[in-house]
């Protein structure tokens, strides 16, 4: 449509160009109109695209990487261990040497055991002599899993398709710049915000990608079982000794019961006297009568 409009504007123009030989106001009328037509249809070859223009092929990018470039090295190991106060300690000496940190660190008893579940950070370089190193010294080894993640493909593939998305933002910005009306505006920066988060996303997904490769992980988790001691049943001078005890104690407790209740035994004491005396005075009267 748009080389349909300067085509008829040249026509135009050249109608009126063979007609400038003739004079007269009708001619000059005629040439004023050819020439209003010519400018509008130059203005509106140059109103605004709101697309980005479209190559047959698109561009060429030459961002390339080695596979096995970008690795991810992590890992867990579990060790036993006797004395779990200095195989910690070996730990803290041999991150320290290696230039490594603690990103998780944390210290708890359950199921008869004490446990220290440990996160710990180091360059990527040293990930196989800290492995090295938590074998030769720190406990018995029961669980070790460790993994190499080659990530190279993606983190190029992102690299290319953020510099595809500033190229397409850039062309955004200088459409923007010759957008006339506000529906023109509103529509560009619209899309010039969905290409932002975009990028963003993907320079953040960049920006986790080189902190993984760049630090190593290792999940190390050192426990120490608690030794449960039985004890041992009594022996007979145990029970013995216990049985003549516990025989006093029930002696003295059966005094202290007594005096309690003494009281009560002396009124009865003087009842059954008192009672007896009775009867000996009838037996006398008895005889006496007979």
């Amino acid at each position: 449509m748009k080389y349909f409009t300067i085509l008829c504007a040249c026509a135009c123009a050249c109608f009126a160009a063979s007609c400038a030989s003739d004079s007269g106001p009708q001619n000059k009328i005629r040439n004023l109109g050819n020439q209003m037509m010519a400018e509008s249809a130059l203005s509106l070859s140059e109103q605004v695209e709101i697309e980005p223009p479209r190559t047959s092929q698109p561009p060429t990018n030459t961002y390339e990487l080695d596979k096995g470039s970008k690795i991810i090295k992590s890992g867990s190991m579990e060790f036993e261990t006797d004395a779990l106060s200095d195989s910690k300690s070996k730990v803290d000496q041999v991150v320290a040497s290696l230039g490594g940190y603690y990103e998780d660190e944390a210290y708890r008893e359950y199921d008869g055991s004490y446990n220290y579940d440990l996160v710990i950070r180091l360059h990527g370089s040293q990930f196989d002599s800290l492995v090295t190193q938590l074998e030769e010294g720190i406990g018995q080894l029961k669980i070790k899993n460790l993994s190499a993640n080659d990530v190279t493909e993606e983190y190029v593939d992102l690299k290319i398709r953020l510099d595809n998305k500033l190229a397409v933002l850039a062309q955004y910005k200088t459409i923007l710049k010759r957008a006339r009306t506000i529906e023109e505006i509103l529509t560009v920066n619209e899309k010039v915000r969905r290409i932002e988060e975009e990028i963003e996303s993907k320079k953040g997904r960049l920006r986790y990608l080189d902190d993984r490769v760049q630090y190593a992980e290792l999940r190390l988790k050192l426990y120490q079982k608690v030794k449960v001691v039985l004890a041992s049943g009594p022996t007979f001078g145990d029970r013995l000794g216990t049985a003549f005890m516990s025989g006093i104690n029930g002696f003295l407790s059966f005094v202290i019961g007594v005096v309690y209740v003494w009281p009560f035994i002396v009124v009865c004491i003087g009842i059954f006297f008192s009672l007896r005396k009775l009867r000996g005075l009838r037996k006398k009267v008895v005889s006496e009568t007979n």
